[in-house]
């Protein structure tokens, strides 16, 4: 007797996108928030700490999350990329979806806290705390920061190499998670006295925003702040002709362009985001004017993706033979159409092609 069989196989299913994920956390978390709420204000915060562990390892992988507490009395929860700039990018978007949800309020940075009894323990029966912690202080009106030179008496029993990590941390916890680059400059850590001219760490964010309303000050996050580049030397390897450009991801940048072309490891692997770049051919751009050309395009890209909640530009260059654009891609294949229907509306179909950086 002869046996006919059949298997059928069926495709794998694919990875949700990023922006996937966030709609369904944003599905969840207006189901669990009065339940999360009561939980937290009978004291029992830890307790939530396996199921929302759960729901973020699935939804918002390689992402930190914390409670805390929120605006008029509320509570908050807070989604941080932990200082690593591309994954901030992610928790700004998962911010961007929020829900208004009664009592809650959500950041996507840590947020500065309060300074009142915050110390570190360094041994000995002795603390860092930021009561104690003095900082002399020097405006730098042409950079727009605070230069401080800071001392703790505790520290002359601390390894110097650990100094700054204690500073940092401090710092963090006094300013949030963006504060010290947005708002210090130079940084030193050797001994002083207290004298006039000095501060605690603890009244430095209110020295810092007199400063910043005084010199009328105006910031951009860091996420929304470019930086101006040029390579000394071009090379054939992918980007490799790259002359100049501005960006909002440099260190990504440095290392592409260092390494041949490529990353060691994809800053936004399991994720369901990429980082791409779309590389058009330079014939494109007449003489003299390959840096508004490229601007105009960018910019429309950059509308297109961010009116489908699917992405945004990140920067770009202009190479020898082609011209750059950086992209962080939200939604999988539905970002890629969107880059291409622009494409296509501009004519540049064919002479543009979108490359991953892994």
């Amino acid at each position: 007797m002869g046996l006919n069989m059949v298997f059928g196989f069926g495709k794998k299913k694919p990875q949700p996108t990023f922006k996937e994920n966030v709609a369904e956390f944003w599905r969840w978390f207006p189901q669990v928030a009065d339940r999360f709420y009561q939980t937290i204000e009978s004291g029992q915060c830890e307790s939530l700490a396996p199921e929302v562990s759960k729901v973020c390892d699935k939804l918002l992988p390689h992402l930190a999350w914390v409670f805390g507490p929120g605006e008029n009395g509320g509570h908050s929860f807070t989604v941080s990329g932990e200082g690593q700039f591309v994954k901030q990018l992610l928790a700004e978007f998962w911010h961007s979806q929020a829900s208004q949800i009664p009592r809650w309020t959500f950041y996507a940075s840590r947020q500065p806290g309060k300074m009142d009894g915050i110390a570190i323990a360094v041994g000995g029966g002795e603390s860092v705390d930021t009561d104690n912690f003095l900082v002399k202080t020097s405006v730098n009106e042409e950079h727009q920061v605070i230069d401080i030179v800071a001392w703790h008496p505790a520290l002359q029993n601390v390894p110097a190499d650990h100094h700054y990590q204690i500073l940092f941390l401090l710092l963090d916890e006094a300013l949030g998670e963006f504060g010290t680059e947005m708002w210090l400059g130079e940084i030193e850590v050797e001994p002083i006295s207290a004298a006039p001219g000095t501060i605690t760490l603890a009244a430095l964010p209110a020295m810092i925003e007199k400063a910043s309303e005084y010199y009328q000050w105006k910031k951009l996050s860091p996420l929304e702040a470019y930086t101006g580049y040029q390579v000394p030397t071009q090379s054939d390897t992918p980007r490799g002709d790259t002359v100049a450009g501005s960006t909002c991801i440099g260190s990504v940048l440095e290392e592409f362009l260092s390494n041949d072309g490529k990353l060691d490891e994809d800053p936004l692997a399991g994720t369901g985001a990429q980082l791409a770049y779309l590389a058009i051919d330079g014939s494109v751009f007449p003489d003299g004017q390959q840096v508004d050309v490229r601007a105009n395009i960018e910019d429309a890209l950059s509308e297109a993706l961010e009116r489908e909640d699917s992405g945004r530009t990140l920067g770009g260059a202009i190479g020898l033979r082609q011209s750059y654009i950086d992209l962080l891609l939200l939604d999988g294949d539905n970002s890629r159409r969107i880059v291409e229907g622009v494409l296509e509306t501009l004519q540049l179909r064919g002479r543009a092609q979108i490359k991953t950086f892994v």
